[in-house]
């Protein structure tokens, strides 16, 4: 159902699910649960749930087939067009539990004997451009240790209503009441969270990209980096901060509709903390400058020394690889690429810094060009 697999008890009565609730054995989730595995009978046993394959008739009615039945027809449909048209006319779409990838074994198999060549899932309208930022820096994805973090930054995020972190509720709490650790929200809209938040940066809709990149060319011109790291665990970072100590904070504060010394303030309170987390999600993933506002709030752990220790962000472990840079993508320059050691010095990749020009809001790089437009930004 989710990434976070918190655990859960059930009573079993017979099919029904008579009870659940959280299991507090459990190491990650400890007995907290959210209203999705509560609802799990109503998913099971609703009264609208399918039981049965239906097969459309020619009069656009559904009538009942047995499961053989429709296993066998459609395994003679493909097959058909694959023989006639070619796998590659096939587009494999599938999606779902983010807690459970055992399907895609079965959906790799599938695709293989029929030759499909083109395939995506319900994730690719959000998390195409961060999962390819990643994969070039990290060669996987990311995840942030808010458990234990001294400042967090949501990005387009609001954890309350939408999880993504084990005892997101609680933890957001035991955040917001101690006075020692700093909770930054990068929000047009005051949600939930942003209304728990010690710094709230309250952006324009569509303007993160400018947001991000002044907080982070703070850390570059008062010279916050973290030297040491950048040092001995990551490559190529000198056109990145190149860039980021030409950038006229003051315009892009501006820009973005931000006080330029709450900016300098949440830059200043990431650079100095002893460990700090950072989540973006669909809020900025539907909105203008996607990739690039991946790449920048990634540019926030990075330069501060972010990384690989308790509290910071890492590459969680998977039973296999769910997500990385695609196998045909030229790596362009690098720019703040972390070393890995499974893949040896990356070159990573280098995407533009915003411009405050109205007619032109990114200046892409012969590198790359980044970013996607969609409706007003959501808060997920």
């Amino acid at each position: 159902m989710c990434e976070c697999n918190c655990g859960i008890e059930i009573q079993l009565d017979g099919r029904r699910l008579a009870r659940i609730r959280g299991d507090k054995r459990h190491p990650s989730s400890a007995g907290y649960t959210c209203e999705k595995p509560l609802r799990l009978d109503h998913y099971q046993n609703g009264r609208h749930r399918l039981t049965t394959p239906l097969r459309r008739r020619a009069d656009g009615a559904y009538e009942q087939v047995d499961w053989a039945t429709a296993i066998q027809e459609i395994a003679a449909r493909l097959t058909q067009v694959r023989d006639t048209y070619g796998g590659d006319k096939i587009f494999f779409y599938g999606g779902g539990g983010q807690g459970n990838h055992l399907g895609g074994i079965y959906n790799r198999a599938l695709q293989a004997a029929l030759g499909v060549r083109y395939f995506s899932n319900a994730l690719a309208q959000e998390k195409t451009g961060e999962m390819w930022v990643d994969g070039k820096l990290y060669g996987g994805h990311t995840k942030g240790d808010f458990e234990h973090a001294e400042v967090v930054v949501f990005v387009g995020k609001n954890p309350w209503q939408s999880h993504s972190f084990p005892r997101a509720r609680p933890t957001l709490r035991e955040i917001a009441k101690d006075p020692a650790r700093t909770m930054i929200v990068l929000d047009p809209r005051r949600s939930e969270t942003a209304a728990m938040a010690d710094i709230h940066l309250q952006v324009r809709p569509g303007t993160d990209a400018w947001c991000l990149a002044a907080m982070l060319a703070v850390i570059v011109q008062e010279d916050l980096v973290d030297h040491t790291f950048l040092a001995d665990h990551t490559t190529g970072t000198e056109p990145a901060r190149a860039a980021l100590a030409e950038v006229p904070i003051d315009t892009y504060a501006q820009r973005c509709g931000v006080p330029l010394e709450l900016i300098r303030a949440a830059a200043r309170r990431i650079a100095s903390a002893e460990s700090a987390a950072v989540y973006e999600d669909l809020g900025v993933q539907q909105g203008p400058h996607s990739t690039l506002v991946s790449y920048l709030d990634k540019l926030l752990w990075i330069l501060t020394g972010n990384f690989g220790k308790p509290g910071a962000m890492f590459v969680h472990s998977t039973f296999a690889a769910i997500a990385g840079a695609s196998a045909a993508a030229v790596a362009a320059p690098g720019c703040g690429a972390p070393r890995s050691p499974a893949r040896g010095s990356s070159p990573g990749w280098c995407p533009a810094i915003p411009s405050p020009r109205r007619s032109s809001p990114i200046t892409p790089t012969a590198s790359a060009r980044c970013g996607s437009t969609a409706p007003t930004p959501r808060t997920r």
